[in-house]
C-alpha cells in the first residue's frame, strides 16, 4: 500500500514473513517480536529522499508507570522495506 492509503488510527500488522518460533526459544522469540507486531497508525510520513515510499509511525501500547506516568511504545516503519505492513480488517457492528 502507498502512504496515502493509510488512515490515522487504523490498526495494522507488521511482519517480516517468518514463522513464529516456539515459546521455549526465548531469544529467538524476542528477536522475532522485534519485526512482527500490531499497532495503530499514529503518524503518516510523506516520501523523502531517504524514504522514497513514505513511512508510518505506529503506536503499539501504553503502559502505566509509577515513576513517569505513562510509557508509550512507538515504532517508525519505512514503507517499501523488508517488512510487510497490512491493515487488520475489523467488522463494524450493525
Amino acid at each position: 500500500m502507498k502512504y496515502n492509503e493509510y488512515e490515522i488510527g487504523q490498526r495494522v500488522t507488521v511482519s517480516d514473513g517468518t514463522k513464529r518460533p516456539p515459546d521455549r526459544f526465548n531469544r529467538k522469540l524476542a528477536a522475532w517480536k522485534n519485526n512482527n507486531y500490531t499497532g495503530h497508525v499514529h503518524e503518516i510520513g510523506e516520501p523523502r529522499d531517504y524514504e522514497p515510499f513514505g513511512s508510518l509511525v505506529l503506536k503499539q501500547d501504553d503502559y502505566p508507570d509509577n515513576k513517569y506516568g505513562w510509557i508509550t511504545f512507538q515504532f517508525h516503519v519505512p514503507l517499501g522495506g523488508h517488512l510487510t505492513i497490512e491493515p487488520i480488517e475489523t467488522e463494524v457492528a450493525a
